[in-house]
């Protein structure tokens, strides 16, 4: 499971700087993808890796903040499914029609200082 906390560490890391770095491209890519598809079918994704970060947790130092990680992945994916009054694709419609630039940039650095974070904390 070491592999997976690396993994996920160096994938945080790389969309973070992405979204920093590349901010319309990335914009652009979310359009298409979150665009093109049912979110319901998009769901398992962030319920799946979430659940792996709970069962890779322990092979970390501050496996209790690893483990709320994987609770918010799984009540999103929960949350995706379900679908309550439409909420999601409110949450998409303002992520990419109204967010800015520094709305991106901002959440690009969340994923970075979670990406290295959790390369630091594994053991």
């Amino acid at each position: 499971m070491k592999g997976f906390l690396y993994v996920m560490s160096v994938l945080w890391i790389a969309m973070g700087s992405c979204l920093v770095i590349y901010t319309a491209e990335c914009k652009r890519v979310l359009s298409k993808v979150l665009r093109g598809v049912d979110q319901r079918f998009l769901s398992p994704v962030p319920a799946v890796l979430g659940l792996l970060l709970m069962v890779a947790a322990p092979q970390a130092r501050n496996s209790g903040f690893i483990r709320l990680l994987g609770l918010l992945g799984i009540a999103k994916g929960v949350f995706v499914f379900m679908n309550p009054k439409g909420y999601c694709d409110q949450v998409v419609t303002w992520c990419l029609d109204q967010a800015s630039d520094q709305t991106y940039r901002f959440f690009g650095i969340i994923s970075l200082i979670l990406g290295t974070a959790l390369l630091s904390w594994i053991l």
